[in-house]
């Protein structure tokens, strides 16, 4: 009879692990949308220009938050390279700062980057 009883513990305890695993997914973890190919052209020395690459990750930021989404990990880091270069270092300082709230793993990185953004201070 125990034997039994076990049997029976292990198969729901498996159901509810198949039963978990097939809930959410097929939800995608980030939103990755163009953000590739917005990085791309801002690598490039003849890419879009920075306008453009700015509206263009304006935009992802938007379809993120449309779709309920989380933004890629870089996402912020990127758009505060773009305000650097465009000369918008506190939005770009705003857009570290929350790349290494969602990211922690960018830490080091990211303090690298503000305190560059802020003149050598952090």
């Amino acid at each position: 009879m125990k034997m039994h009883k076990m049997k029976y513990v292990m198969m729901v305890a498996a159901a509810m692990v198949l039963a978990g695993c097939s809930m959410g997914g097929n939800k995608k973890l980030y939103y990755w949308g163009d953000n590739s190919e917005t990085v791309y052209q801002h690598m490039k020395s003849d890419g879009e220009p920075l306008g453009k690459q700015i509206d263009e990750m304006t935009k992802y930021f938007k379809k993120a938050q449309s779709k309920k989404q989380n933004v890629a990990p870089g996402a912020h880091a990127h758009m505060g390279l773009l305000m650097i270069d465009s000369g918008n270092t506190d939005e770009a300082i705003e857009h570290f700062e929350q790349e290494k709230q969602l990211f922690p793993e960018s830490g080091v990185f990211m303090d690298f980057l503000l305190k560059n953004a802020r003149g050598g201070q952090l």
